[in-house]
């Protein structure tokens, strides 16, 4: 009897799939796969299990953190498609077992991707519900690069994928920090932090932010953004830049509001602004 052992091409490194399966154990395997290797996987043979186990190339990988047939035997809870930015297409999701996917190929053999949320994204259908201010700056605490989760808002939005034990995005709104903002029409979404394995959620709770904000008689609204960051989705949604707020020597600390420097980066900030008549 034959021994058998996978060995998985992701993010363009080879990981070791653990399991050493016997001629049974495989041929179930690729009665699962319809007999078509997918790109990216390779099959090892040996006589001899300790063979397998010894084998420089299979002994020098990693080891990937799910195996094959949990992947295969996991379907996504809902249609989904990978967005791959290094070729330029979507794709089809077949199976999904947690950030690992297989997908669809016009051959039929599919391709396997670990989402990453840069190169390889997830495009699903997302459903907006209501979220409470605590529990969306737990998650802002929890996941967002530079800031804390606020203290009070108009209200919060967030967005959920299906098979997700978390929102894979919330947007937090309020009246506008800075005084002179403060004219009665404007609303400033001072919080969006999404999953970034999920693909224009950011865009979608702007949207969505704006729309609200325009049924409760707001008429313009604003936002920041780092220097360094795009604004890309912001302007998907009609934002303009309205230039550069200057940081003072403190940074954003004040005794009125202290604010930490790893939450809250000291330095200039770009105000931007959308009118919705």
């Amino acid at each position: 009897m034959d021994s058998h052992m996978f060995l998985a091409q992701i993010d363009r490194c080879s990981y070791r799939c653990s399991a050493i399966l016997d001629d049974t154990a495989f041929e179930h395997l690729m009665d699962m796969m319809q007999w078509r290797m997918p790109y990216r996987l390779r099959a090892f043979h040996c006589s001899h299990p300790k063979w397998a186990t010894e084998n420089p190339v299979l002994k020098a990988a990693p080891e990937l953190p799910v195996s094959i047939d949990s992947i295969l035997a996991s379907q996504p809870p809902r249609a989904m498609r990978l967005k791959d930015k290094r070729r330029q297409q979507t794709l089809p999701v077949r199976h999904k077992c947690g950030d690992y996917v297989l997908t669809d190929t016009e051959d039929g053999y599919g391709r396997l991707y670990r989402v990453d949320g840069t190169s390889f994204t997830l495009i699903a259908k997302l459903e907006a519900e209501p979220i409470t201010l605590k529990e969306a700056s737990t998650y802002i605490d929890r996941h967002h690069r530079h800031n804390a989760g606020p203290s009070i808002h108009k209200f919060s939005v967030c967005l959920r994928a299906a098979g997700e034990p978390e929102p894979v995005g919330v947007a937090v709104a309020s009246i506008p920090k800075a005084r002179h903002q403060m004219d009665g029409e404007t609303l400033e979404i001072n919080r969006c932090c999404t999953d970034p394995r999920y693909a224009d959620v950011c865009s979608n709770l702007y949207a969505r932010a704006i729309r609200i904000g325009r049924e409760m008689g707001y008429r313009r609204f604003l936002t920041y953004t780092l220097p360094d960051e795009s604004g890309s989705s912001l302007r998907a949604v009609g934002f303009q830049p309205d230039g550069v707020v200057k940081g003072s020597d403190s940074g954003w600390d004040s005794p009125s509001r202290p604010r930490g420097t790893e939450r809250y980066p000291a330095g200039n900030k770009l105000r931007w602004v959308l009118y919705a008549p």
